[in-house]
């Protein structure tokens, strides 16, 4: 009896320790969310988007590393694995810009720009796959934030 017992143990022992580990194995390596995006630093904002009917179609994080402001935009929904026409572009107010546009099925950007001693805005314009626009966001609405 205590030879089987012991087996038991063994296994269940066994057991534990193997689904430790795959449950907590794929959380030590996952990356993190700034390496996911390409942008460095610290999310500061985000931003769900809405499309002209109400649904919500992306969410946008702002990204700021002490020196550089990054955006990423992340379709959502029903749009998202779907390819459209997306373009999303930061602004700087010393005049800089960086524009990312074309055909994305999950997201567009990373985009950047010089943030030190300025302040920044970015716009997001999406497309449906048929071509219509049905998304225009510029954040913030008129001038700049996010001042570095």
């Amino acid at each position: 009896m205590s030879v089987i017992r012991n087996k038991a143990t063994r296994w269940l022992t066994s057991a534990a320790v193997l689904l430790g580990v795959a449950v907590i194995g794929p959380v030590a390596t996952a990356p993190t969310a700034s390496a996911a995006s390409g942008c460095s630093g610290s999310v500061i904002d985000s931003l769900k988007h809405y499309n002209y009917s109400g649904a919500h179609v992306a969410t946008s994080y702002l990204y700021w590393d002490g020196t550089y402001n990054c955006v990423i935009a992340n379709k959502a929904g029903s749009y998202y694995g779907v390819s459209s026409r997306m373009s999303l572009t930061i602004y700087s107010q010393s005049g800089g810009a960086d524009p990312d546009n074309g055909y994305f099925s999950q997201y567009a950007g990373p985009v950047k720009v010089y943030g030190k001693g300025t302040c920044i805005a970015y716009e997001l314009d999406m497309w449906s796959t048929g071509g219509a626009d049905m998304l225009q966001d510029r954040v913030p609405a008129g001038g700049f934030n996010h001042c570095g």
